[in-house]
């Protein structure tokens, strides 16, 4: 009897263990590694980073297509990179996937992005950020190449 009151015992243990959030949230996030590319619109003013400076004072609609890379992945944290795709600089990024799964805080040197996973190959991708000489917001539609 004390021998299968203890085997009970365990086996709830055991399932109580492997089930418990951190175990089922390790399991839960998506491999993100790869290269991500799309199109993106955004409103800038001032002089940014990324974008040729045009002189001009207001805000300025603009276009382009974007590469987003992630090159190390552990877990719920990675870090990657971002710029035009046709551009030379990149920005390095370091971000964290949410326990949902699907969304994803980043931040580079200058501001903010907040992402949703769409699917397993497609997310949308939106920036914020402000500097003394910028202001920036925009959103890019991404789709990781394979």
């Amino acid at each position: 009897m004390t021998v299968r009151i203890f085997a009970s015992n365990l086996i709830v243990m055991t399932f109580l263990v492997a089930a418990s959030p951190a175990a089922l949230a390790q399991e839960a996030y998506p491999d993100l590694k790869g290269n991500w590319i799309g199109p993106g619109q955004s409103v800038t003013q001032g002089k940014t980073d990324h974008w040729p400076d045009t002189g001009e004072t207001g805000p300025v609609f603009r276009e382009g297509s974007w590469t987003f890379v992630v090159d190390r992945q552990e877990g719920n944290r990675f870090t990657g990179s971002h710029g035009l795709t046709d551009g030379t600089r990149r920005d390095p990024v370091l971000g964290v996937i949410r326990l949902d799964g699907k969304t994803i805080h980043m931040v580079d040197d200058d501001g903010t992005f907040l992402a949703i996973l769409s699917g397993p190959n497609e997310m949308e991708m939106c920036r914020t950020e402000v500097t003394p000489d910028s202001r920036l917001v925009g959103c890019r539609q991404l789709t990781r190449q394979r």
